[in-house]
């Protein structure tokens, strides 16, 4: 039986770094043969394709490095069984529901991995992390996901909790896609390898701002934020989306200017519900955009995404507050 053939698509992070060994300092490795020579099992698995898409810390991915990924993965698409993407973990998040979102009618897996600690390093992470990457990139799996230790997560609910070497990630509203034990346990609610017609659509609109509330944040910075003339704005608010009276006027003042706002949690788990508090009833009159339990990540990529498919604020709205790939429970 032929090996699989799985693309390897290299962006940087720590898993890619070195240790100098006049420095003690890390580095970025200058080729990616060192990554190669040190996962020779799974080279018996699957046929490994290496591309090279950036070579960056996580802190420095913009929404550039989204747009030459979802690109390279259209590319290759026909020729390969599934993705395997190379990323540092700070904001691994951020470009797994972006590719989530311009990488639509997925019949195949996109699994995106780092690691802590560089390959090279004793008691690294980064060699079980690729071994885990590589062996869900062969599954019956087609959708954006994140494999970091014995847990692959969807890429729209998931988010960094821990500088942990085994539980890096967590997806605080929604369950693992698959297990790794003695045995693989691939759960039910994943969407599944099926003929699909890719819908390729990478663009961002990167004017987007966002703001998370505490108590007594002076009112003079919310409307320098605006001075910034924004094309979209995330406000994390506390509890199902509670916040201020004395912001309303703001808000008021927001939307006219037709500036979306969307509305997330500050919490961990929870949805936010705009109909529960009376209060709250005039937050939705004056056309604010919930977030229902989308993370926060996932809302402002997803905003940025939905800024560049339509003009139309109606139609925004609508793109928001429904489930397109798996970020979010509708009803």
């Amino acid at each position: 039986m032929p090996r699989p053939t799985i693309a390897i698509l290299y962006v940087g992070g720590s898993i890619g770094m070195i240790r100098s060994r006049k420095t003690g300092r890390i580095e970025p490795i200058e080729s990616l043969a060192e990554i190669h020579r040190h996962i020779p099992e799974a080279q018996s698995e699957a046929l490994l394709q290496f591309h090279s898409i950036a070579n960056v810390g996580s802190s420095d991915i913009t929404p550039a490095h989204w747009v030459s990924i979802a690109k390279m993965i259209a590319k290759l698409e026909s020729h390969t069984e599934g993705f395997v993407i190379i990323h540092g973990t700070n904001t691994m998040a951020y470009t797994a529901a972006a590719l989530s979102f311009a990488l639509q009618n997925l019949s195949k897996p996109v699994v995106l991995t780092g690691a802590l600690l560089p390959i090279g390093d004793v008691g690294s992470d980064a060699r079980m992390n690729l071994a885990y990457a590589i062996r869900t990139a062969e599954l019956d799996l087609a959708e954006v996901c994140i494999a970091l230790g014995p847990r692959v997560l969807r890429g729209t609910r998931a988010k960094k909790s821990d500088q942990s070497i085994l539980e890096t990630f967590d997806s605080p509203r929604f369950p693992p896609l698959v297990e790794y034990n003695l045995s693989t346990s691939l759960h039910p609610w994943r969407i599944v390898r099926r003929k699909r017609t890719l819908e390729c659509l990478p663009t961002f609109d990167s004017n987007v701002v966002s703001i998370t509330l505490h108590p007594g944040m002076p009112e003079a910075y919310f409307d320098a934020m605006l001075e910034a003339k924004p094309h979209g704005i995330v406000l994390r608010t506390y509890g199902l989306g509670m916040l201020p009276e004395h912001l309303f006027p703001w808000i008021r003042k927001v939307t006219k200017k037709g500036i979306p706002i969307v509305i997330t949690s500050q919490l961990l788990r929870g949805s936010i519900d705009l109909q529960l508090y009376m209060k709250q009833l005039a937050l939705e009159e004056l056309g604010v955009i919930s977030g229902k339990d989308m993370t926060y990540e996932c809302a402002v990529t997803k905003l940025m995404w939905a800024l560049t498919q339509t003009k139309n604020p109606k139609r925004l709205r609508e793109l928001m507050e429904k489930n397109l790939v798996g970020e979010l429970t509708e009803g």
